[in-house]
């Protein structure tokens, strides 16, 4: 499951990973932290490559 790391994340600006979403099960919340849709998310593991923060992991 990947997960968003809230204390690493700046939901301060337009998440620039729901653009790099294969699946484009990425999306924003109304306080700016990046919502992963599970029923979409096939764990690819392009947003933890490419998050510039490290903000997005995986949990086993």
């Amino acid at each position: 499951m990947i997960v968003v790391d809230r204390n690493k994340c700046p939901h301060d600006h337009r998440c620039p990973l729901m653009d790099i979403c294969p699946e484009e099960a990425i999306s924003q919340g109304d306080d700016g932290y990046p919502i992963i849709d599970y029923t979409l998310c096939i764990e690819c593991g392009i947003c933890i490559k490419r998050c510039p923060l490290r903000a997005i992991k995986q949990l086993n």
